[in-house]
C-alpha cells in the first residue's frame, strides 16, 4: 500500500509539472500552427521534394521542422533530462553484506570453531523528501529544453521566411537588371543606326555602350549572390541536396500593424521571455533541495549471526545517521539563494533586451514603409514619366544620349530603392512576428514585386 501512494503520488508530481508547460506554451504553439496546420510534417516524401521549379514558403518550413539538426539535438536534451527525473527518483540499492569473526586467530580462536558469522542486509533511506525534490528539478530542466526547443522552432520558421524574403528580393533585382539590360541593349541598336545615318556621335554609343557592359557585370554578380543564399537557404533547411530554381515570392506584402503598447504586451509571451516562469520554478526547487540535503540519509541494517561454539543464532539490528556537525551543505543552499537572485535580475535584462527589440523593429517598419509609400506614390512615377519624355525627346534632338542614360539610371536606381525597401519592411515584421508571436494582417501586395 505504501508503494502504490509512493507512485501515485510521484506520478501527480509528474503531471503537475507538465500541465504547466503545456498552459504556458499554448500561446508559441497557436502561432507555430499559422505556418504548419495545412500540411503535415510526414506529408512530404523525400523524392517529391528533391528537385521542384519553385520552392513554395511553407513546405520549406515543415522540411527545416524535420530536417534541422539543431531541433533534433534539442528534442533528445528533453530526452535526457527526462531520464535524469527516473534517476533521481529511484531510492539506492540494499547492501547485502557477510561478516565473519573470530577466527584464524591464536589459542582456541586459531579455528572457525569459535567463529562468529553474521549476515546482514542494510537499506539507506532518503529523508526530507529529497527523492521528489531531485526529480522535480530533473522535470523542470526537462521543460527549460521544451522551451528551447519551442524558441529553436520559431528561429527557424522565422530564419526560413527571411531567407525567402532576401531570395525573392534579389530575384526581384535580377528581373530589374534583365529589364535595364534589354532597354541599354535595344537603345544601342536604336543608336548604331542614327550613327551610321550620321545624326550621333559614336562617343555617346560608347558611354552606351560601357554601361550596358557594367550592367552585365552586375548581374552576373547578383546570380552569384542568389546561388550563395539558395545555398543557405538549403543548409538552415537541412536538405543541401535539394534543387530549385527559384522561391515563392513572400517579400510583396504590406502589414497592418498593431500600436507599440499592445506589441509591448505580446512580448511577454515570447519564449525568451515565458521560460522564466519555469527557470523560477526550477531554481525555487533547487533551493528546497539542497536544504533537504541537510537532513542525512538513514540507514537501517537487519541480519542474521551464527555463534558457531554453541550452535545458536541470533538476529542483529542497527541504525545510524551522520551527525551534520561540520558541513551541513550551507554553501550550495546559499549559491541556490543566489541563482534566485540572479534569475530575477536575468529576467529584467532579457525583458529590457526584448523591449528596446521592440521600439527598433516598430520605428524600422514605419520609417520603411513611409519610404515605401513616398517611392511608390511619387519618386518612381515622377522618374518614370521623366525618362518616357526623355526619351522620346532625344529622338528628335531635344536631349542628348547622355541625358536618357542619366534618366533611364535614376529610374532603375529608385526601382532598386524599392525592391530593397521593401525587402528590409518584410524582413522586419518578421522579426516582429517572432518577437510578439503575432501572425499580422496584410492589406495589399506591393506595386513594383508584382509586375512582372
Amino acid at each position: 500500500m505504501f508503494i502504490k501512494v509512493f507512485l501515485m503520488s510521484g506520478i501527480f508530481v509528474l503531471m503537475n509539472i507538465i500541465d504547466i508547460s503545456a498552459q504556458d506554451t499554448s500561446f508559441a504553439n497557436i502561432f507555430y500552427k499559422e505556418f504548419t496546420e495545412s500540411t503535415s510534417i510526414n506529408s512530404l516524401k523525400k523524392n517529391e521534394t528533391d528537385s521542384i521549379a519553385i520552392l513554395n514558403l511553407q513546405n520549406a518550413i515543415i522540411m527545416g521542422l524535420r530536417n534541422n539538426p539543431r531541433l533534433k539535438s534539442e528534442k533528445l536534451e528533453i530526452n535526457a533530462f527526462q531520464a535524469a527525473a527516473l534517476q533521481a527518483g529511484l531510492y539506492p540499492n540494499p547492501s547485502v553484506g557477510i561478516e565473519l569473526e573470530n577466527i584464524l586467530g591464536s589459542g582456541e580462536f586459531g579455528s572457525f570453531d569459535a567463529g562468529e558469522n553474521t549476515f546482514s542486509i542494510s537499506q539507506d533511506f532518503v529523508l526530507g523528501g529529497r527523492l521528489n525534490k531531485g526529480r522535480k528539478v530533473q522535470l523542470l530542466n526537462s521543460n527549460l529544453a521544451k522551451w528551447n526547443l519551442i524558441s529553436e522552432r520559431l528561429n527557424l520558421i522565422s530564419e526560413i521566411r527571411k531567407s525567402f524574403t532576401l531570395i525573392s528580393a534579389l530575384q526581384h533585382q535580377n528581373n530589374l537588371n534583365e529589364k535595364l539590360l534589354k532597354i541599354s541593349k535595344d537603345f544601342l541598336m536604336n543608336l548604331e543606326r542614327r550613327i551610321k545615318a550620321g545624326k550621333v556621335s559614336p562617343a555617346e554609343a560608347s558611354r552606351a555602350s560601357l554601361i550596358s557592359t557594367s550592367l552585365e557585370i552586375q548581374i552576373q554578380s547578383l546570380r552569384m549572390q542568389i546561388i550563395s543564399e539558395k545555398a543557405k537557404l538549403k543548409a538552415i533547411i537541412g536538405k543541401p541536396e535539394l534543387n530549385f530554381a527559384e522561391v515563392e515570392n513572400t517579400c510583396n506584402l504590406k502589414y497592418e500593424i498593431p500600436g507599440i503598447d499592445e506589441l509591448a504586451d505580446l512580448i511577454l509571451k515570447s519564449p525568451n521571455l515565458a521560460l522564466y516562469k519555469t527557470e523560477m520554478e526550477r531554481v525555487k526547487a533547487s533551493v528546497e533541495l539542497e536544504k533537504a540535503r541537510v537532513i542525512p540519509d538513514l540507514s537501517v541494517s537487519f541480519g542474521i549471526r551464527r555463534l558457531t561454539e554453541t550452535s545458536d543464532n541470533v538476529f542483529v539490528l542497527g541504525a545510524s545517521i551522520p551527525l551534520p556537525l561540520f558541513n551541513n551543505n550551507r554553501g550550495n543552499i546559499q549559491k541556490a539563494l543566489i541563482k534566485e537572485d540572479q534569475t530575477k535580475y536575468d529576467y529584467r535584462s532579457t525583458l529590457n533586451q526584448a523591449e528596446a527589440r521592440l521600439k527598433l523593429l516598430y520605428n524600422n517598419i514605419k520609417a520603411f514603409n513611409v519610404m515605401i509609400e513616398k517611392l511608390e506614390s511619387e519618386s518612381i512615377p515622377k522618374a518614370n514619366e521623366a525618362f518616357k519624355i526623355i526619351t522620346k525627346g532625344n529622338l528628335v534632338g531635344r536631349f542628348t544620349v547622355l541625358d536618357v542614360l542619366d534618366a533611364q539610371r535614376s529610374l532603375f536606381e529608385l526601382e532598386s530603392q524599392y525592391v530593397s525597401a521593401v525587402s528590409e519592411y518584410n524582413r522586419n515584421v518578421i522579426e516582429l512576428e517572432e518577437l510578439t508571436l503575432t501572425k499580422f494582417n496584410f492589406e495589399y501586395k506591393a506595386r513594383i514585386l508584382n509586375d512582372e
